[in-house]
């Protein structure tokens, strides 16, 4: 009987190691990026991607260095992933699903948001933990950045878009007046998590999309990563491809984030296609016209705006139709929808957060891999 029960606590043991062994593992392959604010005295954010990293977020975000934690999320991602997150954070955790939707990024939202943290009682040790795409970043950034001056959040992001792109940076932001992210801070992450298999979920359309941010680092940065990244269609890349691709999105970006954290000048490079698309997605938010998805919208402004450096004699035709060809064979829309006016696009741009007095600011292609900033346009002509 001793024996027997000597040797089932070994196999239990043994049991631990291997299963402890394969958590390792999966931890072991996580990618890194460390972004380091020692400039601006705003301390660092860690960027991990890997598998199964929602089911050990406890040990991820050293939930014991805070007093309270607090979850936002929306409804869709909520089904999927908050039971889980809840069970690997402390039993105070309080939390709130919003609805789904970029409209949903706005004030009323915010003052819920704020209240309820109110009630949980998160004071200014707290962590705000976003769970979602590139909305849920925004909103909740901006909630946790102006809540008690300022408190620790992390991101979550189980969208590409927001993995790449809207997840990290420091940039937080709501919708006010009908203008995309007018009202918003920076305040950086202090970690952003990326669980792959959370990605490789989603619908094929929002694959697409987040494509869109991706190309968009290739065109302003490096042709190499470019010409990589529009090799196959976005759905053809398997998922050990789709990490090593949004690591590779989050060097490029971090690099210029570093450099310029509060877009005064180089980081303006990254508003390449958001001038004319941030004025297709409102639009299309409105009744009556089609809603688009973020990176649907920069993928045809990428294609306006090459469009236009080409008209002012900076970019080549040839460039220009390679650019427009990889757009298009990535799934991307090219072309402004027909249904839309060009004026109402022109007001929009013309109320745009980066404009400086009267002057629209555009970043336009010299080349691919090569961007100019701060250029005005004399006048909108033509469409890809």
């Amino acid at each position: 009987m001793r024996q027997y029960k000597l040797d089932t606590c070994i196999f239990a043991l043994y049991k631990i190691h291997v299963y402890c062994g394969i958590m390792l593992s999966i931890i072991d392959k996580m990618k890194r990026l460390n972004l380091k604010f020692s400039k601006n005295n705003r301390g660092s954010c860690q960027i991990l991607i890997g598998k199964a990293l929602v089911r050990r977020i406890g040990k991820l975000t050293n939930c014991s260095d805070y007093t309270n934690v607090f979850i936002i999320t929306d409804k869709n991602v909520s089904c999927l992933y908050l039971k889980t997150l809840l069970s690997q954070l402390p039993k105070r955790t309080g939390y709130i699903v919003l609805p789904v939707g970029d409209t949903e990024k706005n004030i009323d939202n915010i003052r819920k948001i704020w209240i309820k943290m109110f009630k949980k009682r998160c004071d200014r040790k707290s962590l705000v933990i976003n769970l979602g795409g590139g909305v849920i970043s925004d909103i909740g950034g901006f909630a946790a950045s102006t809540y008690m001056r300022g408190i620790d959040h992390v991101n979550i992001s189980t969208t590409l878009l927001s993995a790449v792109d809207a997840g990290f940076g420091g940039k937080n932001g709501i919708n006010f007046l009908g203008i995309k992210n007018l009202i918003g801070t920076f305040s950086q992450e202090k970690m952003v998590i990326v669980d792959t298999d959370t990605i490789k979920t989603l619908p094929e359309r929002e694959i697409i999309s987040g494509f869109a941010e991706i190309i968009k680092h290739g065109l302003i940065l490096n042709r190499k990563y470019f010409e990589k990244v529009t090799s196959k269609h976005p759905i053809q890349y398997t998922q050990n491809e789709l990490e090593n691709i949004i690591a590779g999105s989050c060097r490029l970006k971090s690099q210029i984030v570093l450099k310029d954290e509060t877009e005064k000048g180089i980081r303006k490079s990254l508003n390449f296609g958001h001038t004319v698309g941030h004025a297709i997605e409102s639009l299309s938010l409105e009744k009556g016209q089609t809603p688009l998805l973020h990176g649907e919208t920069i993928g045809i402004g990428m294609c306006v705006e090459a469009r236009a450096s080409n008209l002012l004699g900076i970019l080549s035709d040839s460039e220009l139709m390679k650019i427009t060809n990889s757009v298009r064979r990535s799934g991307l829309p090219t072309q402004i929808p027909k249904k839309m006016n060009h004026k109402d696009l022109l007001i929009k741009m013309s109320s745009d957060k980066k404009n400086e007095g009267k002057k629209i600011n555009f970043t336009l292609l010299k080349n691919i891999g090569k961007v100019l900033v701060n250029q005005e346009i004399p006048k909108m002509t033509g469409t890809p």
